[in-house]
């Protein structure tokens, strides 16, 4: 299916509406069809207008996924102007960071946050929505207002990214960087959804993963958005069932802790078609689990893992149905070119390892106020603008990409390349083993493996793992030694944060 890129979010979405009467988007608090949505839109930005929002003006949306954060993110693309995504839980200083440097017209707040940012907004206007009830306070009387009709080019999105080490960078996306996006996915899946798929979103909207694949792509072909502020157990399992979700998108801890709940079985889950999960490795032991959950409720879901990063839009690839091997996360999606390169950016054949560089219209158009970082994150190669991802891969004969963890990670041992990633997912191959971690510490200047394991184990159990990992791989993936955390700090989407491990029990 042919998608014209070339247009503001707003204009993207619309073009590709179906059916007028289809629900929008719901939450548990109210519902929205599309026409009255798109009334919304239009109120929401006609008050913007009056209170000077224009083309470039940045609307920060400092929003949980309620209803608010849908309307005002397109509002904001309706002027053409800037909708920048930002955590809502964020301490008092990092919101103020981000404020200072982005230098927003109007902040939207809640009230999970407004006692913590009201004072910080540094001459912002702020309009309050309320967590429990549909409605802006602070938001004037619609004024008439000239809709923005972009060519795509412009920035529509500041989308905060650090992954699970590094300092947080705001990525600045285009409308036609997110357009594609959706568009590319959508025709890598054969344009399988319409109005009767409804769409849960539990993943962040502060997040590309949640705002451009569980809300933009999502409306763009139909589906119903069903928005969930915080995960939780009882009510992911009850909103499937009231609204017969079929589409979802989860982390692998949260499909974790479903399958670990008797709730989330039988009926109640039965209408779940396709999950794509994303943001960390997908074991083996997580697909086959949720299958078998599947199987025994008489459903047809499949789990599908995928790769991506702030920078290109979130998804870049995802594994089809029935093209799932251990640690692949698919092919590259429609648009997407995908290279694996060595150190001097020579393409490496089938099975080698290397860096993963990305080429298609989703990528980012750099860091904002940042030129040096943006100028390192590209590479042009034969005439081909790359961005790169800093993340090690390798490819099969099928042309499956294998995830090995993030370049800086990898650790020698006697001049031998080590990945943690591939450590960590024979350990979870033992039932006892949900979440671990390697890290490189060293003795003087030899370099060791410390594998952590969250949760208490026994000292029988960590003989078994290294055991285990012996018999699987090589000597020098072998940990020295098992230590057990009682639990991991996590980042803003649940990845374990890695830099923090590394800075307590790489020493």
């Amino acid at each position: 299916m042919y998608f014209d890129i070339e247009q503001s979010m707003y204009d993207f979405m619309r073009t590709y509406h179906k059916k007028g009467d289809t629900l929008a988007v719901a939450r548990a608090n109210g519902r929205m069809n599309f026409p009255r949505f798109f009334r919304e839109v239009d109120r929401v930005a006609a008050g913007l207008y009056r209170l000077g929002v224009r083309r470039g003006s940045v609307v920060m949306i400092a929003l949980p996924n309620i209803i608010q954060s849908v309307v005002a993110t397109y509002a904001a693309s309706r002027l053409g102007a800037i909708a920048s995504m930002i955590h809502p839980l964020l301490s008092g200083d990092e919101f103020e960071s981000a404020v200072k440097k982005q230098r927003p017209e109007i902040v939207f707040l809640s009230d999970v946050n407004a006692k913590t940012f009201w004072g910080r907004c540094h001459g912002a206007k702020r309009i309050f929505c309320s967590y429990l009830s549909y409605g802006y306070i602070g938001l004037p009387r619609a004024e008439d207002f000239e809709a923005h009709k972009g060519d795509g080019t412009e920035p529509a999105l500041y989308m905060r990214s650090g992954g699970t080490s590094g300092e947080p960078k705001t990525v600045v996306l285009s409308s036609r960087a997110a357009n594609s996006m959706a568009g590319n996915l959508l025709n890598y899946l054969d344009d399988k959804f319409d109005e009767n798929n409804r769409m849960l979103v539990v993943l962040p909207m502060f997040h590309g993963f949640g705002l451009c694949v569980g809300v933009h792509a999502s409306l763009c072909a139909n589906m119903s958005v069903i928005l969930q502020p915080r995960f939780n157990i009882k009510k992911t399992t009850r909103l499937i069932a009231e609204y017969k979700v079929t589409t979802m998108l989860a982390v692998p801890r949260m499909i974790a802790k479903l399958l670990s709940s008797d709730k989330f079985s039988g009926e109640s889950i039965k209408s779940l078609q396709d999950v794509y999960v994303g943001g960390d490795s997908v074991s083996d032991a997580l697909v086959d689990g949720f299958a078998k959950r599947m199987k025994e409720c008489g459903g047809k879901g499949v789990l599908s893992p995928g790769y991506g990063l702030t920078e290109t839009v979130t998804v870049c690839t995802l594994a089809k149905i029935g093209d799932f091997t251990q640690g692949t996360v698919g092919t590259p999606i429609n648009g997407i070119e995908a290279r694996i390169v060595g150190d001097g950016l020579e393409e490496l054949p089938v099975g080698e390892v290397g860096e993963l560089l990305i080429f298609g219209d989703q990528l980012m158009e750099g860091y904002l106020e940042d030129d040096e970082k943006t100028s390192g994150a590209f590479e042009f190669i034969d005439g081909k603008k790359y961005v790169r991802t800093g993340d090690l891969f390798r490819k099969d004969a099928q042309g499956r990409l294998y995830f090995l963890g993030r370049k800086k990670r990898l650790i020698k041992i006697s001049g031998i390349n080590v990945f943690p990633s591939e450590i960590e997912s024979v350990a979870r191959e033992l039932d006892f083993v949900s979440e671990c971690a390697a890290v490189e510490y060293r003795i003087g200047e030899k370099p060791y493996i410390r594998l952590l394991v969250e949760g208490e184990i026994n000292a029988a159990k960590k003989k078994e793992i290294i055991a285990h990992i012996s018999r699987r791989m090589s000597h020098w993936n072998v940990p020295n030694e098992v230590v057990c955390v009682k639990e991991f700090p996590r980042t803003n989407m649940s990845k374990i944060d890695i830099k923090k491990l590394q800075e307590q029990f790489g020493e």
